[in-house]
């Protein structure tokens, strides 16, 4: 196509070529990368058919499933969904095909990365991720939380797909439970998806890549927000339990309430299994000591009490965040709620459905991580009315029982 061959310039490296104006290195690794130019874009095409077997466009809509953060100290896992409809997958730049997710990047990489993914967002593709908290990985087994993370994940995506469409689900084979592979059984009975559950699907199939892309990109944000508000150096933030200064971190810190550290982190802990979800039955939450059930709970202290018999329903917020973890704030109420995210831990981790003039006032817990604010408004969410010192809460189809 009238390339021109240049000289290598490392080991790494095995040919270059120059052509319309762009520089093509194809490295010892496997990987080709192209320095951007617009006058390139049919050659990236082509580039595209000849490579892309696993990207097939066999399916109406494909699903990615992808967590990062699972083997840090600082800051929560994210776990994200992506989805993508067959007629958009041809428009996806060829530079979000390529990134390596576990290289080393500065904050601006993942910055640039993310602008351009939601410059994507539409109709035929769009995402949604999730926040699992330190304080919860130091309690509960880590895949476990992960089943429950995208089992919502997955539900919030199909809810709203046309019907009979052809679906290919995809999730990273982080060690899935069987409670998540009875999920994908059931959803793959009743609507014909096709289900794959692969290790370092992100190398295989797009819509795990652009979930990994997605989930590193923020959890990136978060972690350089979190080092300026704290004053971490970016050297410790990123690190891990090898490194000597980090060390002596945790240590000078280890009697502070630092939410973003997990405390377990290279521990034998053993941990717990994460019966709450099954504190929620069918639209209600049910009290384990007088049994009985009320969508009305009392908030006391920051702590959930039975309307019946004034026992404290621990980890009932848990329990919610992983049915729905959807919350509508209506303006009336939103004021009493927020002081509730000001002065407490309860919420973290939720996602919130607000009117634009409040989402300022929430903005700084999304930038730490504590919350998510949604931009996109899914049809299974939970309201909440607060009454004194009572919380009524309504659910909106939200329940699937497993």
């Amino acid at each position: 196509m009238g390339g021109v061959e240049e000289s290598i310039k490392n080991s790494y490296e095995l040919w270059r070529i120059k052509l319309g104006g762009s520089t093509f290195i194809y490295y010892t690794s496997g990987k080709l990368y192209s320095t951007p130019s617009a006058k390139v874009i049919n050659i990236w095409d082509e580039i595209d058919k000849l490579v892309s077997k696993s990207y097939d466009l066999n399916k109406d809509y494909v699903l990615g499933f992808d967590e990062v953060g699972k083997g840090e100290v600082f800051g929560p896992i994210i776990t994200c969904g992506v989805l993508i409809r067959k007629d958009v997958i041809s428009q996806i730049p060829s530079e979000l095909k390529t990134p390596d997710t576990k290289k080393s990047h500065g904050f601006e990489y993942w910055t640039r990365i993310l602008k351009v993914l939601e410059d994507l967002i539409s109709d035929g593709f769009y995402y949604i991720i999730d926040i699992i908290q330190p304080r919860e990985i130091d309690r509960f087994n880590i895949n476990q939380l992960l089943d429950l993370s995208y089992m919502k994940l997955i539900k919030q995506l199909i809810t709203d797909l046309p019907y009979r469409k052809e679906v290919r689900i995809v999730i990273d084979d982080y060690g899935v439970g069987e409670g998540l592979q009875r999920f994908l059984e059931i959803i793959k009975e009743e609507n014909n998806f096709e289900t794959i559950i692969v290790t370092e699907s992100e190398d295989k199939f797009l819509e795990a890549k652009l979930a990994s892309l997605i989930a590193k990109s923020y959890r990136e944000s978060i972690l350089k927000n979190l080092q300026e508000r704290y004053e971490i150096p970016e050297s410790l933030i990123k690190g891990n339990m090898s490194n000597k200064d980090l060390e002596s971190f945790l240590k000078n810190y280890s009697k502070e309430d630092l939410w973003f550290i997990r405390r377990s982190f290279g521990k034998r802990i053993k941990k717990e299994k994460p019966s709450f979800y099954n504190l929620i039955s069918e639209d209600n939450f049910r009290c384990f000591f007088c049994g009985k059930e009320s969508s009305k709970v009392i908030l006391k202290d920051y702590r959930f009490l039975c309307s019946f018999c004034g026992k404290e329903i621990k980890d009932l917020e848990l329990a919610m965040k992983y049915h729905s973890g959807i919350i509508k704030l209506e303006k009336e109420s939103f004021y009493s709620f927020f002081e509730i995210i000001k002065n407490s831990y309860l919420f973290d981790g939720f996602s919130f459905l607000v009117d634009n003039s409040l989402r300022k006032l929430l903005t700084p817990y999304e930038d730490i991580g504590r919350i998510l604010i949604l931009k996109r408004a899914f049809s299974k969410f939970l309201t909440l009315k607060i009454e004194g010192d009572s919380i009524a809460f309504s659910f909106f189809r939200n329940i699937y029982n497993v």
